[in-house]
C-alpha cells in the first residue's frame, strides 16, 4: 500500500518550530531566573559584609570604653578621649564618626568594607536606678559594603560603672 505524502504538507515542520519556540523560552526564563538567584545572593553577601563591618566598628567603640574605664567614669568628652563624644541631646545623631584602627582590620579579613564607630554619653536621667553609680554611652557602629547602597547601622548601650 502505497503512503501519499502530500496530505501531510509540512506539518512536521511547524510542529518542530513550535517546539523549538518553546524550548528556547524556557531556556531563557532558566537564564533569567538563574541571574536574578546570583543578583540576590551577591546581595545578601554584600549587606552581611556591611553587617560585620558595623559589628566590628561597634566592638572598637567598646573596646575604646573599656580601655578608657576611669577616664570614662566621671564622663568622657571629645577632648580627654579621642573617638568619644559629647552628651547627645534630645535623638540628634552627631556626624562624627571614627574608624580608628578598620584599615588594619580590613587588611586582616581581607574585604573592602568601610565601618566606623560613634561613642556618645547619655544624660543622666536615662540611666536605670540600679546604676545610679555609672555613665550611660550609646555605641553606634555603622558599616559598609562594597556596594555603597548596602549600609548596616547598630546600637548598643554601654554602661561604665567603678569596680568595687
Amino acid at each position: 500500500m502505497p503512503i501519499n505524502f502530500r496530505n501531510q504538507q509540512g506539518f512536521v515542520l511547524v510542529v518542530s518550530l513550535i517546539l523549538l519556540v518553546i524550548v528556547t523560552i524556557l531556556v531563557v526564563n532558566a537564564m533569567r531566573v538563574t541571574t536574578m538567584n546570583e543578583k540576590m545572593a551577591g546581595n545578601y553577601m554584600d549587606r552581611n559584609r556591611a553587617f560585620q563591618a558595623a559589628e566590628q566598628a561597634m566592638r572598637q567603640g567598646e573596646s575604646l570604653l573599656q580601655n578608657n574605664a576611669e577616664t570614662c567614669l566621671s564622663g568622657c568628652t571629645g577632648t580627654n578621649v579621642s573617638g568619644v563624644g559629647s552628651v547627645a541631646t534630645g535623638n540628634t545623631i552627631p556626624n562624627t564618626w571614627s574608624d580608628n584602627g578598620s584599615s588594619s582590620a580590613n587588611m586582616i579579613t581581607g574585604q573592602a568594607t568601610s565601618g566606623k564607630y560613634l561613642v556618645n554619653q547619655l544624660s543622666d536621667t536615662l540611666r536605670p536606678s540600679d546604676k545610679s553609680s555609672c555613665k550611660a554611652y550609646s555605641i553606634m557602629g555603622r558599616g559598609q559594603g562594597i556596594d555603597s547602597r548596602s549600609v548596616v547601622v547598630l546600637q548598643t548601650i554601654a554602661y561604665v560603672c567603678p569596680v568595687s
